[in-house]
């Protein structure tokens, strides 16, 4: 039997491959991720960012028995013979005095709903961090005053400089103030203190910091930043039935990209590997592409696009993230 840990876009991707596998997680949906910050802008509402699992044993894991090959999830022992860990990302915010207490994170459907929340009744509004994820929060937020803390000179740092500079210019003409080259020192309870002084904040929004779950480390696995270490082949280094997929794996000699589309790719081979195959994972970023207000940019490969071809990016990545979770059904 294989079980897999964690029912994100790993975990959902290396079920699509095997229904007959055991799905466990703490919850009883999907979450599609990517699509939180449209949640949180108005731009989407609930039903378009959740879907039911086709299958799932609902619990938090509290152990796992690697020489007995069994995992505890609450009152329950699950066997298996093979096991998929693929339990996504958290956000590090102790690493920032302050924001633990603080800043807001949108690392789940319920921070989504809490920040959403506060939003609407705040005017004054911080974001640390000028990741895609941060863009976008700045980008689609309307009638507030919002200032983007930034510490490198240039937005979206991991993408193409056309990318950079066009952020650029749709948050400025949407009036949001840019600290570039400005580090985030303390997060209060109504400011934000900087390298360049003190902002007033009703709202802080933390959107970088990204690690993998603590509870890879407290499970044995030899890790980095909380990422399980695998190698070409996903199987963790420590324990050959096991494998790592999604954004709680990496390898040691380089960073696995956290997105869901290497997840879903990873999902795959991860699942046939347990199966009995030996397929090299090759992380590939296709696309990432941003929406601010109605505009679409981004990257595609290598070059830079805009307009209604990333807008079409933008929707079958969609789509393919509502799909993902009928693929599991037995059939």
């Amino acid at each position: 039997m294989i079980v897999i840990l964690g029912g994100g876009y790993a975990g959902l991707s290396a079920l699509s491959e095997n229904s007959n596998a055991i799905l466990v997680d703490r919850k009883s949906y999907f979450t599609l991720t990517p699509w939180l910050i449209d949640f949180v802008c108005g731009i989407r509402n609930e039903t378009e960012v959740k879907a039911k699992y086709p299958k799932v044993i609902k619990g938090e894991v509290s152990k796992i028995d690697y020489k007995e090959k069994r995992v505890i999830v609450g009152e329950t022992e699950i066997k298996f013979d093979k096991l998929i860990v693929s339990l996504g990302h958290h956000q590090n915010l102790p690493r920032l005095k302050g924001a633990k207490e603080f800043a807001h994170k949108i690392e789940t459907f319920e921070d989504a709903v809490n920040l959403k929340s506060k939003i609407e009744t705040s005017k004054n509004i911080v974001i640390i961090g000028g990741g895609a994820t941060g863009v976008e929060i700045a980008g689609n937020l309307r009638g507030k005053n919002v200032t983007l803390v930034q510490r490198r000179d240039r937005l979206l740092p991991t993408m193409s400089t056309a990318s950079s500079e066009r952020a650029r210019t749709l948050l400025e003409e949407n009036g949001v103030k840019l600290l570039l080259g400005t580090e985030a020192l303390e997060v209060k309870k109504n400011s934000v203190v900087t390298s360049n002084g003190e902002i007033k904040s009703e709202v802080t929004v933390f959107a970088g910091g990204l690690k993998g779950p603590s509870i890879v480390e407290d499970f044995g696995h030899t890790n980095k930043n909380h990422r399980m270490i695998v190698d070409k082949n996903l199987r963790s280094i420590d324990y050959r039935d096991v494998f790592g997929a999604g954004d709680c794996a990496t390898f040691s000699n380089e960073d696995i990209p956290m997105s869901a589309e290497v997840a879903i790719s990873a999902g795959k081979i991860a699942m046939r590997n347990a199966l009995g195959e030996e397929n090299t994972f090759i992380p590939r970023r296709t696309a990432t592409i941003l929406r601010v207000n109605n505009f679409f940019f981004g990257d595609f490969g290598n070059s830079y696009i805009e307009g209604d071809m990333a807008k079409i990016m933008r929707g079958l990545a969609y789509v393919q993230s509502l799909v993902l979770p009928a693929r599991g059904v037995n059939v």
